[in-house]
């Protein structure tokens, strides 16, 4: 008969010769996985200099010198199918939003997969770029001096939680679909936190959207597009819908866009409009009021000419609009950017460049709001560089 003492000797026997097969399971796995990433690179973008103001609001022109942008970038591939991304703007606070739990100061962290035949499927999930119609958005920040508001987040979600799938048709076409929030904030504290009331409307139990992509590559890589549609909800029982058409032409020298984008709100979550009207409604910070069907339009292009090794000009414009279906017009509010600037590249090998530049930005607004014109007019002298802290 056993009796206790065996049956513990046996058990104990036992598990020591399990664990021993599980070690040298995982001996035997990590051996056929890579120690670290197959490729990967951390960078510091940095962007300063001396900033003169001009402005028609006395408390707006200033001359100073400013760092303007700065980020930590980490990316890299794991292996030939999983790939990643992490930045961050180091002049922006850590404190998280409150629907995505992000720090604002979060630009990307996500993961990238490829599968199926001949890698034609692409996964993304985490904190990432939207897939909105816009070569304006495929800038590196550091070389743009000036964004339109919808790049600026007013009118959209530009660095979102959420899920992206895509397929490669062929080397000229792919097809794909992004599911994202609508906002990184929830419905009360984007209101609340903008002065805004959260009566007449109740949030959304999906404040979610979707973006349906297509791009296209043609003409031998000379002109291509990024052609989308987005619909998504920020109140109970209103969509917006939003159509963006990106196209973009090169021919060395020679690059230029043009971005394209018609949105049309059921709820403001804008709130430019809303916040004019409210203005003009009499009403007082902390009870204005978001508005129904709002109405935003825009158009903004850029040329760069790389002259030679060393020198190089940009030029960029653009015209947004913004306004009402119900109240007054479409056009309450016109906004005008451009700038000019010439880039000095000293060496060949590294993204180091000086810069001097105009930039002008002009805001209109409708006669029915009776509202002074605002206008900026700003000299800017400084450099950006890209710093490879590691690479490999």
């Amino acid at each position: 008969m056993i009796n206790k003492k065996t049956v513990v000797i046996m058990a104990f026997c036992l598990l020591g010769q399990s664990l021993l097969g599980q070690e040298q399971m995982l001996e035997k796995k990590d051996s056929l996985e890579p120690t670290s990433s197959k490729r990967m690179k951390l960078e510091l973008y940095f962007r300063g200099g001396f900033i003169s103001d001009k402005h028609t609001q006395e408390r707006l022109s200033s001359s100073h010198f400013q760092i303007d942008n700065a980020r930590l970038n980490f990316q890299g591939d794991y292996n030939e199918d999983l790939s990643y991304r992490i930045r961050f703007r180091l002049n922006r606070p850590l404190s998280p939003t409150s629907q995505d739990n992000a720090s604002v100061g979060l630009d990307y962290a996500y993961l990238s997969y490829r599968f199926g035949k001949q890698k034609r499927w692409e996964a993304m999930a985490g904190k990432q770029l939207s897939a909105m119609g816009s070569f304006e958005q495929d800038i590196n920040p550091l070389y743009e001096y000036i964004f339109t508001d919808y790049l600026n987040g007013v009118y959209a979600n530009v660095f979102l939680a959420g899920v992206q799938l895509t397929y490669k048709i062929n080397d000229q076409h792919k097809i794909g679909v992004q599911l994202h929030n609508t906002l990184n904030e929830s419905f009360s504290n984007h209101l609340s936190n903008n002065n805004f009331s959260t009566s007449d409307y109740t949030a959304s139990k999906a404040p979610i959207g979707a973006y349906f992509l297509w791009n296209a590559n043609l003409f031998k890589g000379k002109f291509k597009t990024k052609y989308t549609y987005n619909i998504s909800q920020f109140a109970q029982g209103y969509y917006t819908h939003s159509l963006s058409l990106g196209n973009k032409f090169q021919s060395d020298p020679h690059t230029v866009y043009l971005d394209l984008v018609y949105s049309h709100m059921g709820a403001d979550f804008g709130l430019t409009s809303s916040r004019l009207l409210s203005i003009s409604d009499g009403l007082v910070e902390g009870n204005y009021t978001m508005r129904k069907n709002i109405v935003y339009k825009c158009a903004v292009s850029r040329y760069d000419y790389q002259i030679d090794d060393h020198w190089s000009a940009t030029a960029k414009i653009g015209i947004e609009l913004t306004g009402s279906r119900n109240i007054h017009n479409e056009q309450l509010r016109t906004n005008y950017i451009y700038f000019l600037a010439g880039q000095y590249a000293p060496f060949r090998t590294q993204d180091l460049r000086f810069y001097i530049a105009y930039v002008g930005n002009t805001i209109q607004y409708a006669k029915e709001l009776a509202m002074d014109k605002e206008q900026l007019h700003r000299f800017a002298i400084g450099a950006y560089f890209t710093l490879p802290i590691l690479k490999k």
